[in-house]
C-alpha cells in the first residue's frame, strides 16, 4: 500500500543530553567536537549540574550579598564557561543546582548525611537562586569578553532526585513506633522559595523539578519510592486526595528519571516505583493535584526525564550488547512520550574513560571514547518503533531528524518497497498506522538518513 499523507500533529519531543563532561570540559578542540556531534545528533537541550557548595563560599567573607550575582565570595567561573560554551552551539542550557554550603543546612546534622544535603535552607537557596537567575539573565557582563554579555538561561532546576538521602537528608523522621516521610515537605520549599526567586527576575523563566530517582525502600530507609514521594510533595494521601497543603507546589514540569533495570518494557516491581513503562503513576499523581489544585500556577504541566540510559558491551562487558542498547533506547523514546513525557535527556553523548574500571564509570554514550559511533547514535538522531496493533495494521511511530518526505519501507524480494509516505518538519514526531499482514522487516528513510529497521511478527 503506498500513500501520500501528512504526519499527524501530536505532543512533541525534545532530546537532549544530561551532564555529559565532554561538553564542559577538556580542551577546546574536544569540547567543539563533542558539543557539534551532540547538536548533529539532534540534542536541544544540555543539563549542567553545579553544586551551590561549589559556586557559594564555605565561608561568608565580609560583605557577602547572596543575592547578588558579583558579590564577593562567590565563583561563578566554571559555571560560566559551561554556560558560555553549550549556549554557543545553540543548545538551550539547563541549570541544575544541588548541595547547600555548610552554612546554609539545618542544624545538628549527622555524620550519616551527606555534606550539603541536610535539610538546606529554603531562605538562602532563594537568595543564591535570585543571584543566578540575574547572571544569566542574558544582561549581566561576560567578565571574560568586555562589552558583552552572560548567555541568557531559562530553563531552572532546584536539586537532583530529592527522595534519595544521598541528595537530601532526612527522607523519613520517627513517628511513634514508625515512620513519616520527612523529604517530600522540606523538598517542597526548596521548590518553592527557588520558583519565586527566580520567576522575579524574569516570569519567563521556566522551573523544573527535581528529577525523582526510579527505584525506594520500605519506610525508614535510604530512598523514598518517588511515587509515594511525589504524592507527599503535591500533598495527597494513597487514594490520591487532597490533604491539607497551605503552599501547594510551584513549577512548569515534573521531572522523573526512569532508569530500567531491565528493558523499556519491563515494569518496576513495587507499586510505588517508576521505571520506563510506569511514569503514568507519576502522571496520575500530577493529574489528581492539578484537579484539586495541589499544583501552581493552574494551567498545563510538562513531564521530563532528565536522565535515562543504558551502558553498551562493548565496552562494558556487563552493558548490553550494542544493538539491544540502541533498539531500547528508541523504544524507550516512544514509551515515555505516549505518556505523555515531551523532554527526554540521555545520560551521555560519549563514553566514559574507565576509570578505575568499567563498573565505576558510565558506557551509555552514542559513541565509543575514541569517536566511533555506535548503533545508539543512530537510533537517537532518528529513532522509528514499529508495533502491530491485529493481526492486518502496525502502528509506526517516530523523529524526523530533517524536513522533507518521509518514506516507511518494507523489505521484499531484497528490495525496500515504500509503504507510507509521510511530509515530516524537522524534529516532529510522526506516527502513523500502515495495513501489514504477516512478517514485515520496515523502516524510515529521509533524504540521506535511514533508521534502523524494525522486525514484526505475523
Amino acid at each position: 500500500m503506498t500513500a501520500s499523507v501528512s504526519a499527524a500533529k501530536a505532543q512533541g519531543l525534545t532530546l537532549g543530553f544530561d551532564n555529559d563532561p565532554v561538553l564542559t570540559s577538556g580542551s577546546s578542540a574536544s569540547q567543539a567536537l563533542w558539543l557539534g556531534r551532540a547538536v548533529a545528533e539532534g540534542a536541544g537541550i544540555a543539563r549542567i549540574s553545579v553544586g551551590w557548595a561549589s559556586v557559594a563560599p564555605a565561608v561568608r567573607p565580609p560583605g557577602f550579598s547572596p543575592a547578588s550575582p558579583s558579590s564577593p565570595g562567590y565563583d561563578w567561573t566554571a559555571t560560566d564557561a559551561a554556560v558560555r560554551e553549550l549556549s554557543s552551539q545553540g543548545l538551550r542550557v539547563l541549570l541544575n543546582f544541588v548541595y547547600a554550603p555548610g552554612w546554609a543546612e539545618g542544624p545538628h546534622r549527622p555524620a550519616s548525611a551527606q555534606p550539603g544535603s541536610w535539610r538546606p535552607d529554603p531562605t538562602q537557596f532563594a537568595r543564591f537562586a535570585t543571584a543566578a537567575a540575574l547572571r544569566y539573565d542574558g544582561h549581566f557582563p561576560d567578565p571574560l569578553h568586555p562589552g558583552s554579555f552572560l548567555p541568557r538561561v531559562r530553563l531552572w532546576q532546584p536539586w537532583n532526585e530529592p527522595n534519595l538521602n544521598g541528595y537530601l537528608t532526612p527522607q523519613w523522621t520517627r513517628s511513634g513506633s514508625g515512620w513519616a516521610p520527612a523529604s517530600p515537605a522540606i523538598y517542597r520549599k526548596l521548590l518553592n522559595s527557588f520558583y519565586a526567586a527566580v520567576k522575579a527576575v524574569s516570569a519567563s523563566n521556566f522551573v523544573v523539578t527535581a528529577g525523582t530517582g526510579p527505584y525506594g525502600d520500605p519506610p525508614g530507609g535510604a530512598r523514598m519510592p518517588p511515587v509515594q514521594f511525589d504524592r507527599g510533595l503535591f500533598c495527597l494521601n494513597a487514594r490520591l486526595s487532597p490533604t491539607g497543603c497551605s503552599n501547594p507546589p510551584h513549577l512548569d514540569a515534573l521531572d522523573h528519571h526512569p532508569y530500567g533495570i531491565q528493558g523499556p518494557l519491563w515494569h518496576a516491581l513495587n507499586p510505588d516505583d517508576a521505571a520506563v513503562p510506569d511514569i503514568y503513576k507519576i502522571a496520575r499523581v500530577l493529574h489528581a493535584a492539578q484537579r484539586y489544585g495541589h499544583v501552581l500556577p493552574r494551567g498545563p504541566k510538562s513531564l521530563w526525564a532528565t536522565e535515562i540510559s543504558w551502558d553498551s558491551n562493548p565496552p562494558d562487558p556487563r552493558g548490553v550488547p550494542i544493538q539491544k542498547q540502541a533498539r531500547w533506547l528508541e523504544q524507550a523514546l516512544y514509551v515515555l512520550w505516549r505518556q505523555g513525557v515531551d523532554t527526554v535527556l540521555w545520560l551521555q553523548v560519549a563514553d566514559s574513560p574507565p576509570i578505575p574500571n568499567y563498573g565505576a564509570s558510565y558506557q551509555a554514550g552514542l559513541f565509543y571514547l575514541n569517536g566511533k559511533s555506535k548503533p545508539a547514535a543512530q537510533a537517537y538522531r532518528f529513532p522509528f518503533v514499529t508495533q502491530r496493533a491485529n493481526s492486518s495494521r502496525v502502528k509506526a511511530w517516530g523523529l524526523a531528524p530533517q524536513t522533507g518526505s518521509l518514506a516507511i519501507e518494507k523489505l521484499s524480494g531484497g528490495q525496500w518497497k515504500l509503504v507510507r509516505r509521510l511530509s515530516v518538519s524537522n524534529r516532529q514526531v510522526f506516527q502513523t498506522t500502515l495495513t501489514i499482514r504477516g512478517r514485515a522487516v520496515l523502516r524510515a528513510q529521509l533524504g540521506s538518513e535511514t533508521s534502523l529497521t524494525w522486525t514484526q511478527g505475523a
